[in-house]
């Protein structure tokens, strides 16, 4: 399959984005409007992302968090630039998908097909918004940057090149922790594993360096995650919002921590079950595709898969379901 192939199919996506993702940019979203705009100016104006503002992601992330407000001051000048700057992740993770995605035509077009099936479809370009957003959920969260990166340090280990794939995934891990969970998966086979040691600590021994000398300190993020309760839209929540349904008193939806949790008596046991199960089966999947012939991009995808199912705190773009009736957030 030729450069000149894949180049045309990258663009006559990347237009097709276009179309769909730009009549949305500007649309109203809560977080943020509410939470991402205010955290961004105070940081400019000088507050410490952790001290005073209580970041819950790694430290790579408030670069991307904040870099919209350098260009509009106005709440609504924020949340044009930050979609904006969404899109063009987007586009560059079909991008990588067309010119760096081994195999031929059916392959790379049926990557690109579902990829840009499941991100307008879990946008709610198609389905319904979501109760706190009208546009699309991709462009109003920042999931898309570690995900290139992890497209992009696959991609690296299909081809061998040990420091890139494991600086990738670390830069990935240092905007949202996720990408630290598929090292294993990626690791397997690896020859030069001393290479992938250096190169994965370098991202995130500089960004502990810069949390240090700005004064401020990652552990609020840290206690912020382990406090978090079982959330609406994951699948421990399920039974819960089934037996409110059928009548069940004390079950109640309340927001917190960024989000909508599920108040009940056993939702804390419920949600380490989910924790548990998720373990299991995270661990099972590792030593099966380690013993497997599956290539990495299809392990990763498993891995990965595992960890959505059985998280007890989801985003919102893996739900397109309103809170049932009765339950709506207090």
């Amino acid at each position: 399959m030729t450069v000149r192939w894949r180049a045309t199919a990258a663009a006559l996506v990347c237009a097709l984005h276009l179309a769909v993702f730009v009549p949305t940019i500007g649309d109203w979203s809560s977080i943020l409007i509410n939470d991402f705009a205010p955290q961004a100016q105070a940081i400019k104006g000088g507050d410490l992302p952790y001290r005073d503002q209580d970041i819950e992601y790694p430290p790579l992330s408030v670069p991307v968090l904040i870099a919209p407000i350098y260009l509009s001051d106005s709440t609504q000048g924020f949340v044009d630039g930050f979609m904006w700057e969404m899109l063009a992740f987007d586009l560059g993770i079909v991008v990588l998908i067309a010119l760096g995605l081994p195999g031929d035509a059916k392959r790379v077009v049926s990557a690109l097909g579902i990829y840009t099936a499941g991100v307008v479809i879990l946008s709610g370009v198609v389905l319904s918004p979501s109760l706190i957003d009208a546009g699309p959920l991709a462009l109003q969260r920042f999931d898309l940057v570690p995900a290139l990166f992890v497209l992009a340090a696959v991609l690296a280990r299909d081809r061998g090149r040990s420091a890139a794939w494991s600086g990738l995934l670390s830069i990935g891990a240092a905007i949202k922790a996720f990408p630290l969970f598929l090292y294993p998966a990626l690791v397997r086979g690896e020859r030069n594993v001393r290479r992938v040691i250096v190169a994965g600590a370098i991202p995130l021994l500089l960004c502990a360096a810069a949390v240090l000398v700005i004064g401020d300190e990652f552990g609020s993020a840290i206690t912020y995650h382990t406090q978090r309760a079982l959330q609406v839209e994951s699948l421990a929540a399920s039974p819960f919002e089934v037996a409110h349904v059928l009548g069940k008193s004390g079950i109640v939806t309340v927001t917190g921590h960024g989000g909508f949790e599920i108040h009940a008596s056993d939702a804390t046991a419920a949600r380490w079950v989910s924790v548990a199960l998720g373990a299991a089966g995270y661990l099972w999947l590792l030593v099966a595709g380690w013993r497997s012939k599956a290539t990495n991009l299809q392990l990763v995808t498993a891995l990965l898969t595992v960890m959505v199912v059985f998280a007890p705190v989801l985003s919102p773009q893996f739900s397109r379901f309103s809170a049932p009736k009765g339950m709506e957030p207090r």
